[in-house]
């Protein structure tokens, strides 16, 4: 297979992604933002993880008859336990996945 035009794909990606941000930078400083807005815009990030989390949760067909095929959900809850009592990102995160890999 050739590619004569991936580099100019490539280049064009590249420089949308280059203009497409660094507008949003220029304006920035141009553009006043009210109080409510850079309320709103706070809890997106908040807004997004349980759109990730969900459908990996949920949706996912397990492989252990045992827990009924949710081991996720499973270990979901007992991540939130954890996430509870250590506060902690990391240890939850490692708990999580070495419960996982346990379940499985």
């Amino acid at each position: 297979m050739k590619y004569e035009g991936i580099w100019f794909v490539i280049l064009g990606l590249a420089l949308g992604t280059f203009v497409i941000r660094s507008t949003f930078i220029y304006l920035s400083s141009r553009i006043k933002i009210s109080e409510r807005f850079k309320e709103i815009f706070s809890l997106i990030p908040a807004a997004i993880f349980p759109a990730l989390v969900v459908p990996m949760t949920f949706y996912h067909k397990g492989t252990n008859e045992i827990f009924f095929y949710k081991e996720r959900f499973i270990v979901l809850i007992i991540a939130t336990i954890v996430c509870y009592k250590y506060k902690s990102v990391f240890i939850t995160i490692i708990s999580g996945l070495i419960i996982l890999y346990v379940m499985s």
